[in-house]
């Protein structure tokens, strides 16, 4: 399949998975899991930083349509895909020059989750206190963030999973 056409369509099955299932899926009201940033994550490293932003961006902005967040998701996603360089160049041997693509074989699993732990760690501590936006719910809002951090890391590592071994399918 041509690789534009693979985005798109992870594109909107992200979207599809995000606002039809999990934003409808609240436990307690601490476990919030945002799997969408999946597509920021897998795009190409060698995809021009710009573009990554214009995507980050649409995507965020997309979420925001469907929530009514008024721009947090948009501005958490935008910052996961300015540091995503950053974080690649920590976890990958040669600062991601060297890769294709991202994906569980390309980085091997503890490279992976490495770099998805630490993204959706910038990502849901971005969006969480962009969304609470006071410091008196410090401590309540660090470990909403961090309980959906884990939540959406294991959710992330499963559809990689599943997307890199078609096989077990």
């Amino acid at each position: 399949m041509n690789k534009t056409i693979h985005h798109i369509v992870r594109f909107f099955i992200l979207i599809a998975i995000q606002v039809l299932l999990l934003n409808n899926l609240q436990i307690s009201g601490y476990l919030n899991p945002y799997v969408y940033i999946l597509f920021i994550m897998l795009l190409p490293p060698k995809m021009p930083k710009a573009i990554v932003l214009v995507l980050a961006f649409v995507m965020g902005f997309t979420i925001d349509l469907f929530v009514d967040s008024f721009g947090i998701h948009t501005a958490a996603s935008v910052l996961l895909a300015y540091v995503r360089p950053s974080i690649l160049s920590l976890v990958s041997i040669k600062g991601g020059e060297d890769l294709e693509a991202i994906s569980i074989k390309q980085l091997r699993f503890s490279r992976f989750f490495t770099y998805s732990g630490i993204m959706c760690l910038i990502h849901h501590f971005t969006l969480f206190y962009l969304d609470v936006f006071r410091l008196n719910e410090f401590f309540d809002t660090f470990v909403r963030a961090l309980f959906s951090t884990v939540i959406s890391l294991l959710l992330i590592l499963m559809i990689e999973s599943l997307r890199s071994n078609p096989q077990t399918r």
